[in-house]
């Protein structure tokens, strides 16, 4: 009884304890338990898990030969209009050779092209075709190439050994073992046979695939017929033969996908033209890889409880540390007090690696100057709001602007020039109904250059010769979105400050193009530039995303909206140069119209 009161007290009497004690019995215990009846899990786990990676393999392979079978039955389909075209001809003309011709030469394209062992075609000894030799044969020969009964069988694929093509193609007289699909047409009157033909490959080629397929593991593979005749199999001295009727009925009885006898595990699939693709798994083969599994099991459990154990001290001791500077930064806590250093609760400079805890000591220093700021935050921000909706509806406006074209109009009409006078308000009049018909804060990058030329134009006539631009877009970026005025307040600028004593005239250029997955905008004037001073406030701001609504309004309002995850997270950078010219960058984020 003291022995437990003292380890109860022990692990209580510390958070550090408790955590300790906690992952020992949150991590030692369930390895223990999982141990313990790992090997009656594993054992069937492990097996499915092997049997099924061969039925895995097994239906790439099937596929092959269905692939293959398949194949080889649409050669036959194509053969038939090739028959029709050769049984209408029974004389001897010239055109009825051409015919046959052209019938060998699509016989012979067939069997290259498909990699086929043969192609026998038997006709009546009346059709010219009859006496080929190569390709077609009079009837009466299918005994002798022992295939009398194929016109009366009721399966079109038919396994043949030892198979011995003609002289003329193959002079070594050696046979081979063959698989065909045959095609017979008889008379539907008479019922006398018109033709037959069987399309021939080597029964090689589903021997190398068995191989293929097995190479490597102690498995075995075979293809059988109905009747188990071996058609193929990984033994070559086992192919021809046929299965043992216990085997046989063992395997067509059972409807499972694997199914086990006294030493083996079967798989056997139903091919597409009725055969069957059988694959013997020895369970010593399943055994062999599931013990492999369970030594390798173990070896990692035994490797990687010293590991957890160290770890689980290492870890605990962190952060009951990391716990005890937090609650202790928490305690001192006061309002208007100065804050403690964040480097204080914890050694990392990279925020990418904080964990919660991290977070949690953050948020606690944050919280401090927030609730110092936040009454005047919230009551500068409502001052903001009002000024900020009646600036916005002013710069919509811009009366500056409109009052200077509207005297420039007045001019044009008094000094008896009204062309110019009326070509300023139609720009005007398009101006502003471009502007007004664009309600959405978003407007396709094609609307706002064309915003920014009908501004231009308006301000040529004001400047008359002094100002002149150019506008480059890249192919196609016309269509992608952009935050409504964008342009224009950088226009205006660079027409408003741009022009000095020494630059009486000014050219602006804006381009638009592709960067990396972003929009790029450059604007570029030759105008007096900005002073250094001038330069370095403008910046402050645009990096903080001040909105100043005494100074460099447009500007700071149109960096302030592009910076929002909505617009793009767009960035505003400017190069100025005095008497040289300033340059400014817009960078965003493509956006289209149905993000």
């Amino acid at each position: 009884m003291y022995i437990i009161r003292y380890l109860k007290s022990f692990i209580f009497s510390k958070y550090h304890h408790r955590l300790v004690f906690s992952f020992l019995i949150c991590t030692l215990l369930p390895l223990i338990v999982m141990g313990s009846v790992l090997y009656s899990i594993t054992h069937k786990i492990a097996g499915d898990s092997i049997l099924n990676s061969i039925i895995l393999a097994d239906d790439q392979l099937n596929i092959r030969i269905n692939n293959r079978l398949n194949q080889v039955q649409k050669v036959s389909d194509a053969i038939r209009y090739d028959m029709y075209s050769l049984m209408q001809r029974m004389s001897h003309t010239s055109e009825d050779f051409s015919i046959l011709t052209n019938v060998r030469d699509n016989i012979y394209l067939l069997k290259s092209t498909f990699n086929l062992y043969h192609i026998d075609i038997f006709l009546d000894e009346k059709n010219i075709a009859s006496s080929e030799g190569l390709f077609f044969h009079p009837l009466y020969n299918l005994k002798e190439y022992g295939l009398e009964n194929i016109v009366n069988m009721d399966s079109k694929w038919i396994y043949k050994p030892n198979y011995q093509l003609p002289y003329v193609l193959d002079n070594s007289k050696k046979s081979q073992d063959v698989i065909g699909y045959v095609h017979t047409l008889n008379d539907q009157v008479t019922k006398e046979t018109e033709y037959t033909y069987i399309v021939l490959i080597n029964t090689s080629e589903f021997y190398d695939m068995l191989n293929e397929s097995f190479e490597g593991v102690d498995l075995t593979g075979f293809i059988m017929d109905a009747n188990g005749n071996i058609i193929s199999h990984t033994n070559k001295e086992l192919i021809g033969k046929k299965l043992d009727d216990v085997i046989l009925n063992f395997i067509l009885s059972n409807t499972k996908k694997i199914y086990a006898d006294k030493n083996l595990y079967y798989h056997a699939v139903a091919l597409d033209n009725g055969w069957y693709h059988v694959t013997e798994i020895p369970k010593i083969y399943v055994y062999r890889n599931i013990y492999t599994i369970l030594q390798t099991f173990f070896l990692i459990i035994f490797i990687s409880i010293p590991i957890i154990l160290f770890v689980i001290f290492l870890t605990s001791a962190n952060l009951t540390n990391r716990i005890s500077k937090l609650s202790s930064a928490m305690d001192n806590f006061k309002l208007g007090k100065k804050s403690i250093s964040f480097s204080y609760l914890t050694n990392l400079n990279n925020s990418n690696y904080y964990d919660e805890i991290d977070r949690l000591g953050l948020t606690f220093l944050n919280m401090q100057k927030s609730i110092n700021r936040n009454m005047q935050s919230i009551l500068d921000l409502t001052v903001s709001e009002e000024k900020l909706k009646y600036q916005l509806l002013q710069s919509q406006i811009n009366p500056h602007f409109l009052y200077n074209i509207l005297g420039t109009i007045k001019t044009c009409q008094t000094i008896g020039k009204p062309d110019i006078a009326n070509q300023m308000i139609d720009n005007l009049t398009r101006f502003y109904r471009m502007s007004l018909r664009k309600s959405g804060e978003k407007i396709t990058i094609k609307d706002e250059l064309e915003i920014s030329r009908l501004y231009l134009e308006m301000e040529q006539l004001c400047r008359k010769d002094t100002l002149s631009w150019s506008i480059d877009a890249e192919d196609g970026i016309e269509n992608y979105l952009i935050c409504k005025f964008t342009l224009q307040p950088f226009l205006e600028n660079s027409i408003l400050h741009g022009y000095s004593a020494e630059h009486q005239s000014i050219h602006i250029s804006v381009s638009v193009c592709y960067g990396d997955d972003e929009i790029i905008i450059v604007i570029n004037d030759n105008g007096c530039g900005i002073e250094p001073d001038k330069l370095s406030k403008i910046r402050y701001q645009l990096k903080n995303h001040i909105v100043d609504y005494n100074q460099h309004f447009g500007i700071c309002n149109v960096n302030k909206r592009i910076s929002s995850t909505e617009f793009g997270s767009g960035e505003i950078t400017i190069k100025s140069y005095l008497n040289e010219g300033t340059t400014i960058t817009i960078k965003y984020a493509q956006m289209e119209e149905n993000d």
